[in-house]
C-alpha cells in the first residue's frame, strides 16, 4: 500500500464517519514491536500535540483498523 492510497482511505472513511476534514494532514508509516505487518497511521486537522481524528490502515490489506475522533 502507498502513502496516497493509505490517504484515500482515511478521507473515505472520515467521510462515511461524517468527520470533517482539516488540513494539515499527516500521514506516517509505523511496524510495531511485536507485530508481522506494518499500518499507516493518518491524523487530520494537526495542531502541535492534538489532531482532530486519526484511522490506522493495515499496510498488507489496506483494511482500517481502528479509527478515532478526538474533537470535543
Amino acid at each position: 500500500m502507498t502513502k496516497d492510497e493509505a490517504l484515500k482511505a482515511a478521507r473515505l472513511t472520515a467521510e462515511w464517519e461524517g468527520w470533517r476534514w482539516y488540513e494539515p494532514v499527516q500521514v506516517t508509516r509505523k511496524k510495531p514491536l511485536f507485530s508481522r505487518t506494518a499500518q499507516w497511521q493518518v491524523r487530520a486537522g494537526v495542531r502541535d500535540r492534538r489532531c482532530d481524528f486519526e484511522i490506522l490502515i493495515d499496510d498488507a490489506t489496506g483494511k482500517v483498523t481502528e479509527k478515532h475522533d478526538f474533537r470535543r
